[in-house]
């Protein structure tokens, strides 16, 4: 088993519809994301909402992928989520409330295969 360690992503801010943080590789197959952590920080001066997705390989973002679901984060704080495990060729979807209010940050992180 290897086991890599990357920045998975840079500090992004969401927008109001859900887009993609990340991609697990597809390659090797049995890759692995585990031990996962997100930063969500909110920058603004009222609390703002975050949503974020768990979505499998070719599928969408939808309430049954939700890993944090409408998620209020307080004006000038932050939330750290745990990302569940997931395999080759998901990715990570995020989303905000608010456009230009949350700042997602990958602070942690493992890819094993």
């Amino acid at each position: 088993m290897t086991i890599s360690y990357s920045n998975f992503f840079a500090p992004t801010v969401l927008g109001t519809s859900a887009g993609t943080l990340a991609t697990i590789p597809a390659q090797p197959t049995t890759t692995l994301l585990r031990g996962g952590r997100i930063r969500l920080t909110n920058t603004t001066g009222g609390a703002v909402t975050a949503t974020l997705y768990s979505v499998p390989a070719a599928g969408s973002p939808a309430a049954g992928n939700a890993f944090v679901s409408g998620k209020s984060v307080a004006a000038n704080d932050f939330l750290d989520v745990d990302v569940p495990i997931m395999p080759a060729g998901s990715t990570i979807q995020g989303l905000a409330g608010a456009a230009a209010s949350i700042t997602a940050h990958m602070i942690s992180g493992s890819l094993f295969s």
